[in-house]
């Protein structure tokens, strides 16, 4: 997946890149889990997902558009163990989708960032306690708010979520970037510019 969000002065390319962090912040229920599982999809190569929560299985990457086949799912839910676990798939995979566990600690994953870049490996950190570190992502993608359409008083079918997102980081150089993300339960997930806000000091993420 890989979507061109049109700012006013440049071209934002959500995606993929080698070396690059993307990190995924906010709670369950924004559907950032499906979007950054959909960035996989076009990435050649082997790919890993990390999974802490226990509930991500090949059917949830096969609703993305991702090919089971070349795809390593890796439980670990264990902070102490994590740091090895995920340095060893972004040493041996094309690129790695990985959930954080509460306490794992921002030098360890200052240590994960330079080892991707190090190796050319695109890494997704989608933290389930803490948030991610400072100036580690390229990108930061934080959920804001949610919508769910179709539904209404309690009743009818549920047809699409629409996230409120804001990016973040150094891919966005200095703006912050409100998109909506339209996801209807396919594999395919739309991605709408909003509006860049400038920032009042240099953007980290």
């Amino acid at each position: 997946m890989t979507s061109v969000l049109h700012a006013p002065e440049k071209q934002l390319r959500l995606g993929l890149e080698a070396g690059k962090v993307i990190g995924l912040v906010g709670s369950p229920g924004f559907g950032l889990t499906r979007l950054g599982l959909g960035l996989l999809r076009d990435q050649p190569g082997w790919v890993a997902c990390v999974d802490v929560r226990g509930w991500l299985s090949p059917a949830a990457l096969w609703e993305v558009g991702v090919s089971s086949e070349r795809t390593v799912i890796v439980r670990c839910p264990d902070p102490r163990r994590w740091p090895q676990v995920t340095a060893a798939l972004v040493e041996g995979m094309q690129a790695v989708y990985a959930e954080v566990p509460s306490g794992v600690a921002a030098p360890i994953l200052r240590r994960l960032g330079a080892l991707a870049r190090a190796r050319a490996t695109p890494m997704m950190l989608r933290p389930l306690g803490e948030d991610i570190p400072a100036g580690l992502a390229h990108l930061r993608l934080e959920a804001q708010s949610v919508v769910w359409r179709g539904t209404g008083r309690g009743r009818g079918r549920l047809g699409e979520r629409i996230s409120t997102l804001a990016i973040s980081g150094k891919g966005v150089g200095g703006m912050q970037q409100i998109i909506e993300v339209e996801d209807d339960g396919t594999d395919t997930v739309r991605v709408v510019p909003r509006l860049g806000v400038a920032m009042p000091e240099r953007a980290v993420g």
